[in-house]
């Protein structure tokens, strides 16, 4: 019965000690003290629920190799429910399908998409096609091959950048010498692709760990190149901020933001000298 009065009272103590640390210490006084004169439910009342602390967002397990598995059992991917998003009218959505293929164009070839190119790609969508399946799509052709191709070779900011993105992201170490041999443009292909397999291993596992990796690494482009960032929903430094926009969102809008983010912020370092 000791220990059990013993458990209790730390528990409890390091409830008060939470609460504090969320809210005003005089706030959590009153709290306590209406709550023991008037009950629980008055605390409520006139101060408001109680503040929960905000889980901690964590990177998740990144694998080493993320392998294609054709097993159809185990590589059916999470339901989501559906988003805010789903809710709009097809007028809407086709709107944001539009802005999103300008960017696309732009982020990738550094070049304005023509008016056929919008209208061929914004069909796709229409018809079931994916915004991931537009990038691969523009990146896998001729024009982005000849790019590709290109004696440009990556400026000193920009390769600093792969090295800590790439084992901080991707779990892989890669050496100056083999990324050097790569340009602007085959590094953001490269580095994409393997990021969005990685998203779609985390969409057969565990949303969560999509939503998190996603975060984290929204964050930390946001407070590292936040002038490179000109939105302020991409310029956001909060953490907290990107988990909560990537539970509301589709997974093919995560995808989409982050290849527009990890593009943008490469093309940026490119002009760094």
């Amino acid at each position: 019965m000791k220990k059990f009065i013993l458990v209790l009272s730390l528990l409890v103590s390091f409830q008060v000690m939470a609460q504090t640390l969320l809210e005003p210490a005089w706030k959590t006084r009153l709290r306590n003290l209406v709550t023991r004169v008037a009950g629980q439910t008055w605390g409520v009342k006139l101060l408001g629920e109680i503040p929960q602390p905000v889980p901690e967002i964590t990177l998740p397990e990144i694998p080493k190799l993320v392998k294609k598995n054709t097993d159809i059992e185990s590589y059916t991917k999470k339901v989501k429910e559906p988003t805010e998003y789903d809710k709009l009218p097809e007028e809407r959505k086709r709107q944001f399908d539009y802005h999103f293929v300008k960017e696309l164009f732009l982020v990738t070839r550094k070049t304005e998409a023509r008016d056929e190119d919008l209208s061929n790609w914004l069909n796709t969508l229409e018809q079931g096609g994916s915004r991931e399946g537009i990038y691969q799509a523009l990146v896998l052709d001729e024009v982005y091959m000849a790019l590709e191709n290109m004696d440009e070779k990556s400026t000193e900011r920009l390769m600093s950048f792969s090295l800590d993105f790439s084992q901080k992201f991707l779990n892989q170490t890669f050496t100056t010498e083999s990324l050097g041999q790569l340009n602007l443009y085959s590094l953001k292909r490269v580095f994409t692709e393997k990021s969005l397999d990685l998203m779609e291993y985390y969409e057969t596992k565990d949303l969560d760990s999509l939503y998190r990796w996603y975060a984290i690494f929204s964050a930390d482009m946001a407070k590292d190149f936040q002038p490179l960032l000109k939105t302020p929903t991409r310029s956001n430094p909060s953490l907290k901020f990107h988990y909560e926009w990537a539970k509301g969102m589709p997974v093919q809008h995560i995808k989409s933001e982050y290849i527009i983010k990890l593009h943008t912020v490469m093309n940026g370092l490119q002009l760094l000298q």
